[in-house]
């Protein structure tokens, strides 16, 4: 379809790059899809291919996945500068696919341009310098005398890193600012990215459009912060019917006489059965619920495949809270102050042993404390004869599974299936932690509400929001630029 014919109420957005930096990934994980071919090798893509990337109303943003430029542009920028008409002179050449199937490719990315596009997506391998891609000066070169406006974002950066990622935008928008067709420089990577960014794409096309077309690009851009962020509340609902999950999970112990208890308590030297079993049989269900979530959110975000299975073997060694507790017998009788605050303590108060006002039942008590502490136990006292986890192992696991969400977030769906992240990110885990222990009171608040005794509704009326907060507040920080789609989302 000619430009002229074009559609008032559609905004097209061409996808443009040297031959494999990454183009038909970076469509994949904005439209959430598998669409095209990915393979690392050249021109995997060789006809142009348009695909619906969000809708409002009439209006639509559309995006077209186009064949890379060729290694033999240099070739081609030579004749069009030779030519006293290069863009005629470029669409009435016909080149053999087969014959010359680098030059064919680059043809059909110009034709797109010229006959489709509104703006220019191009894509840049920031894995490389500006010194080790001249090509690129030579695409920008041959889209400037089509004359439409280019958006640069910058590809396969790696894990996530703003310091490093503002350097490398720095240099890259000092050696493009040679190019009046460049209205902008950013990062947006195909496999590690944030969709709280992702709608900038449409903010920056309005700032440089006019008329009808930036009216349409600012509703377009609207919209897609609208479904994102009704993604980021399922997510956060999914994430908060966890956490109620991990703060009312109970276990009950064996039914022992109160001398057997004290026995087995001040003579124990090994870690005991009975402790080892509830916790593997709460780890356990832990596990599956985190796995059943992950899934959940895998969809959510529009990923392929689903959790591997080391999320389960991972689970007990992420969630273990490792301590150093000197474990002498004098500190049974000595532990009362540590209370029931970590630990598994069995409810020796049933048996009836209330000697000097619950005194010596406080003090067994904490040396009950004492002595799972030192065996790494995470499971504390709940009602008679029950047991759950510590408040420290559930802010542990609070932190694990929302780890996991921000993993999630940022999985491109370029990268293919799901796979269990190894390494993320240090600025996330401080970050994280941060805002956890920020608002570390109205954790303890909930802990405290947990157990046996719950009231799941009422919990989750809380859990929800303070979660939506935690990780707002982390993205925020993470990404600045995006604030506000949390501020007025509140």
């Amino acid at each position: 379809m000619a430009k002229s014919d074009k559609d008032p109420n559609e905004l097209v957005l061409s996808l443009i790059s040297h031959t494999n930096v990454g183009k038909t990934a970076l469509a994949r994980t904005l439209l959430r899809k598998d669409v095209g071919e990915v393979a690392d090798s050249a021109h995997v893509t060789i006809v142009p291919e348009a695909y619906p990337l969000i809708e409002k109303g009439d209006l639509v943003a559309k995006l077209w996945d186009t064949p890379g430029f060729g290694s033999n542009l240099a070739k081609l920028a030579k004749r069009l500068r030779s030519s006293e008409n290069p863009v005629g002179w470029i669409l009435h050449q016909v080149w053999d696919r087969r014959a010359d199937k680098s030059l064919w490719c680059s043809q059909e990315a110009i034709r797109n341009v010229q006959n489709e596009s509104d703006i220019v997506l191009y894509l840049i391998d920031a894995s490389l310098s500006p010194s080790e891609t001249a090509y690129v000066d030579l695409e920008i070169e041959v889209i400037e005398w089509i004359g439409k406006p280019v958006l640069v974002f910058l590809n396969q950066v790696g894990q996530p890193d703003p310091e490093q990622d503002r350097l490398r935008e720095a240099e890259w928008k000092a050696h493009l600012s040679r190019h009046e067709i460049v209205k902008h420089v950013d990062t947006l990577d195909a496999f590690t990215r944030s969709w709280t960014e992702e709608h900038l794409i449409l903010v920056k096309a309005a700032e440089i459009l006019e008329g009808d077309a930036a009216k349409a690009a600012r509703k377009l851009s609207e919209a897609w912060i609208d479904r994102n962020w009704n993604i980021f509340d399922d997510a956060a609902e999914t994430l908060s019917g966890w956490a109620l999950f991990a703060l009312t999970d109970t276990e009950p112990l064996s039914q022992r006489g109160l001398s057997d208890r004290i026995r087995h308590l001040v003579s124990r030297k090994k870690r005991n059965k009975e402790f080892d079993r509830i916790q593997q049989a709460m780890y356990e269900r832990l596990a599956e619920r985190t796995s059943e979530v992950v899934n959940q959110l895998i969809a959510l975000y529009g990923i392929d495949g689903e959790t591997a299975a080391k999320i389960a073997e991972s689970s007990s060694s992420e969630f273990d809270v490792k301590r150093d507790v000197e474990e002498p017998i004098a500190a049974t009788f000595g532990g009362a102050v540590s209370g029931l605050v970590g630990g598994l303590s069995a409810d020796l108060i049933s048996g009836g042993m209330t000697f000097g006002g619950g005194a010596i039942v406080g003090m067994l008590l904490g040396g009950a404390t004492t002595f799972a502490l030192a065996r790494g136990y995470n499971l504390t006292q709940t009602g008679q004869n029950m047991v759950r986890w510590t408040e420290n192992h559930f802010l542990a696991q609070i932190h694990f599974v929302l780890m996991l969400y921000l993993a999630i977030s940022h999985y491109g769906r370029g990268r293919g299936a799901w796979q269990d992240p190894m390494h993320n990110p240090a600025h996330w885990e401080t970050l994280l932690k941060r805002q956890i222990d920020d608002r570390k009171d109205e954790w303890a608040s909930l802990w405290k509400k947990g157990g046996i005794s719950a009231d799941p509704q009422k919990m989750e009326k809380k859990l929800k929001p303070l979660i939506r907060q935690t990780l707002s507040s982390v993205f925020a920080a993470l990404y600045p630029r995006s604030a506000d789609i949390f501020d007025r989302k509140r």
